[in-house]
Protein backbone atom coordinates (compact mmCIF):
# COMPACT_ATOMS: atom_id res chain seq x y z
CA UNK A 1 0.00 0.00 0.00
CA UNK A 2 2.66 2.41 1.04
CA UNK A 3 4.52 1.91 -2.52
CA UNK A 4 0.95 2.48 -4.70
CA UNK A 5 0.96 6.01 -2.47
CA UNK A 6 4.15 6.53 -3.16
CA UNK A 7 3.96 6.13 -7.24
CA UNK A 8 0.33 8.04 -6.84
CA UNK A 9 2.09 10.97 -5.13
CA UNK A 10 5.03 11.09 -8.01
CA UNK A 11 2.49 10.74 -10.74
CA UNK A 12 0.55 13.83 -9.15
CA UNK A 13 4.03 16.26 -8.88
CA UNK A 14 4.64 14.73 -12.55
CA UNK A 15 1.54 15.67 -13.64
CA UNK A 16 1.18 19.01 -11.52
CA UNK A 17 4.89 19.79 -12.95
CA UNK A 18 3.65 19.52 -16.48
CA UNK A 19 0.35 21.71 -16.02
CA UNK A 20 2.85 24.09 -14.45
CA UNK A 21 5.89 24.36 -17.15
CA UNK A 22 2.30 24.34 -19.84
CA UNK A 23 0.84 27.11 -18.23
CA UNK A 24 3.86 28.86 -17.44
CA UNK A 25 4.66 28.06 -22.04
CA UNK A 26 1.09 29.42 -22.98
CA UNK A 27 1.55 32.13 -20.85
CA UNK A 28 5.22 33.68 -21.77
CA UNK A 29 3.38 33.05 -25.50
CA UNK A 30 0.40 34.89 -24.76
CA UNK A 31 2.12 38.04 -23.33
CA UNK A 32 4.41 37.70 -26.34
CA UNK A 33 2.00 37.72 -28.98
CA UNK A 34 -0.94 39.74 -27.14
CA UNK A 35 1.40 42.26 -25.27
CA UNK A 36 1.17 46.45 -26.39
CA UNK A 37 4.24 47.96 -26.87
CA UNK A 38 3.92 51.51 -24.71
CA UNK A 39 6.62 54.08 -25.56
CA UNK A 40 6.95 56.42 -22.71
CA UNK A 41 9.26 59.28 -24.35
CA UNK A 42 6.41 59.86 -26.86
CA UNK A 43 8.62 58.41 -30.03
CA UNK A 44 7.22 57.40 -33.38
CA UNK A 45 7.96 54.32 -34.86
CA UNK A 46 7.84 53.11 -38.15
CA UNK A 47 8.50 49.54 -40.02
CA UNK A 48 9.75 50.07 -42.87
CA UNK A 49 13.46 51.32 -44.21
CA UNK A 50 12.58 54.68 -45.57
CA UNK A 51 16.58 55.36 -45.92
CA UNK A 52 19.79 53.75 -47.62
CA UNK A 53 21.01 53.95 -43.51
CA UNK A 54 21.60 55.30 -40.31
CA UNK A 55 22.05 59.27 -40.22
CA UNK A 56 20.06 62.12 -39.75
CA UNK A 57 17.81 63.35 -42.57
CA UNK A 58 15.00 66.16 -43.45
CA UNK A 59 11.71 65.14 -45.66
CA UNK A 60 10.40 68.84 -46.46
CA UNK A 61 6.94 70.09 -45.96
CA UNK A 62 7.49 73.34 -47.96
CA UNK A 63 10.03 75.41 -49.61
CA UNK A 64 9.73 78.65 -50.28
CA UNK A 65 12.52 81.57 -52.08
CA UNK A 66 12.19 85.25 -52.22
CA UNK A 67 14.26 88.01 -52.11
CA UNK A 68 14.69 90.21 -49.20
CA UNK A 69 15.82 93.68 -50.38
CA UNK A 70 18.52 95.81 -48.14
CA UNK A 71 18.90 98.35 -50.47
CA UNK A 72 16.37 100.31 -53.20
CA UNK A 73 16.86 103.37 -54.61
CA UNK A 74 15.35 105.84 -57.67
CA UNK A 75 17.56 106.73 -59.90
CA UNK A 76 17.27 108.61 -62.96
CA UNK A 77 18.75 109.63 -66.39
CA UNK A 78 17.89 112.32 -68.21
CA UNK A 79 20.68 112.03 -70.77
CA UNK A 80 20.52 110.80 -74.24
CA UNK A 81 22.62 107.46 -73.82
CA UNK A 82 22.58 105.03 -71.43
CA UNK A 83 24.59 105.75 -68.06
CA UNK A 84 25.98 103.41 -65.35
CA UNK A 85 25.42 103.85 -61.60
CA UNK A 86 27.53 102.22 -58.81
CA UNK A 87 26.73 101.81 -55.23
CA UNK A 88 28.63 100.12 -52.35
CA UNK A 89 25.56 98.25 -50.40
CA UNK A 90 25.50 96.57 -47.15
CA UNK A 91 23.69 93.17 -47.78
CA UNK A 92 21.88 91.27 -44.36
CA UNK A 93 23.22 87.80 -44.15
CA UNK A 94 21.75 84.68 -41.48
CA UNK A 95 21.13 81.21 -40.77
CA UNK A 96 17.75 80.65 -38.65
CA UNK A 97 16.84 76.88 -37.03
CA UNK A 98 13.44 76.45 -34.51
CA UNK A 99 14.91 73.25 -33.14
CA UNK A 100 18.50 72.31 -32.95
CA UNK A 101 21.82 73.82 -34.37
CA UNK A 102 24.28 73.24 -37.20
CA UNK A 103 23.77 69.79 -37.86
CA UNK A 104 19.79 69.93 -38.44
CA UNK A 105 20.41 73.07 -40.59
CA UNK A 106 22.92 71.78 -42.94
CA UNK A 107 20.84 68.46 -43.37
CA UNK A 108 17.82 71.01 -44.11
CA UNK A 109 20.33 72.67 -46.85
CA UNK A 110 21.55 70.14 -48.80
CA UNK A 111 17.93 68.30 -49.11
CA UNK A 112 16.42 71.48 -50.30
CA UNK A 113 19.46 72.34 -52.34
CA UNK A 114 20.27 75.90 -51.35
CA UNK A 115 23.38 76.55 -49.82
CA UNK A 116 24.54 78.72 -46.45
CA UNK A 117 26.69 81.90 -46.32
CA UNK A 118 26.60 81.65 -42.73
CA UNK A 119 26.62 78.90 -39.99
CA UNK A 120 23.43 78.57 -37.53
CA UNK A 121 22.40 81.52 -35.22
CA UNK A 122 24.83 83.79 -37.10
CA UNK A 123 23.93 87.29 -38.48
CA UNK A 124 26.15 89.33 -40.26
CA UNK A 125 26.19 92.75 -42.75
CA UNK A 126 28.22 92.14 -46.04
CA UNK A 127 29.76 95.28 -48.29
CA UNK A 128 28.90 94.84 -51.74
CA UNK A 129 29.53 97.00 -54.85
CA UNK A 130 26.96 96.82 -57.43
CA UNK A 131 26.96 98.78 -61.06
CA UNK A 132 23.78 99.01 -62.56
CA UNK A 133 22.67 100.14 -66.27
CA UNK A 134 20.43 102.91 -66.78
CA UNK A 135 18.69 103.55 -70.19
CA UNK A 136 18.59 106.82 -71.37
CA UNK A 137 15.64 109.35 -70.41
CA UNK A 138 13.98 107.36 -67.93
CA UNK A 139 13.43 106.74 -63.93
CA UNK A 140 14.42 103.11 -62.69
CA UNK A 141 14.22 101.66 -59.40
CA UNK A 142 17.35 99.44 -58.02
CA UNK A 143 17.58 97.12 -55.42
CA UNK A 144 19.54 95.30 -53.81
CA UNK A 145 19.93 92.27 -51.35
CA UNK A 146 19.76 88.68 -50.76
CA UNK A 147 17.52 85.51 -51.45
CA UNK A 148 16.18 83.85 -48.53
CA UNK A 149 14.72 80.14 -48.34
CA UNK A 150 12.47 79.85 -45.88
CA UNK A 151 11.73 75.52 -45.41
CA UNK A 152 9.80 73.54 -43.00
CA UNK A 153 9.20 69.98 -42.48
CA UNK A 154 10.99 66.60 -40.38
CA UNK A 155 13.92 66.53 -39.03
CA UNK A 156 14.04 62.39 -38.87
CA UNK A 157 16.77 60.09 -37.43
CA UNK A 158 17.08 56.55 -38.87
CA UNK A 159 18.58 53.34 -37.52
CA UNK A 160 21.28 51.32 -39.06
CA UNK A 161 18.67 49.36 -41.35
CA UNK A 162 17.20 52.79 -42.40
CA UNK A 163 14.17 52.50 -40.47
CA UNK A 164 12.58 56.33 -39.12
CA UNK A 165 12.88 55.91 -35.32
CA UNK A 166 12.40 59.52 -34.23
CA UNK A 167 10.78 62.49 -36.17
CA UNK A 168 10.71 66.23 -34.87
CA UNK A 169 8.96 69.07 -36.82
CA UNK A 170 11.24 71.66 -37.63
CA UNK A 171 11.84 74.90 -39.58
CA UNK A 172 14.78 77.00 -41.14
CA UNK A 173 15.11 80.60 -43.03
CA UNK A 174 18.92 81.57 -44.40
CA UNK A 175 20.14 83.70 -47.02
CA UNK A 176 21.85 81.75 -49.89
CA UNK A 177 22.99 84.34 -52.44
CA UNK A 178 23.15 87.62 -53.73
CA UNK A 179 20.43 89.69 -55.83
CA UNK A 180 20.12 92.73 -57.82
CA UNK A 181 17.33 94.20 -59.97
CA UNK A 182 16.58 97.14 -61.92
CA UNK A 183 12.99 97.84 -62.47
CA UNK A 184 11.75 100.40 -64.76
CA UNK A 185 9.33 103.23 -63.56
CA UNK A 186 8.13 105.41 -66.71
CA UNK A 187 10.04 107.22 -69.07
CA UNK A 188 11.06 110.92 -69.39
Amino acid sequence: MKKKLKSLSLLGVIALLSLGSSSVYAESVTEATYGKSINPSGIEIFAEAKYPGAGTYFDPYSTTREKSTDFSMEVTNTGAGTTSVTRTVSIRKFANVSVGGETELNVMAQKVKASLEVNAGVESNKSVSITWSIPAKSVYTIKAGSVVVKTSGYIERANNSGVVVSRTYNSGNWTTSDFSDSIFVRKL
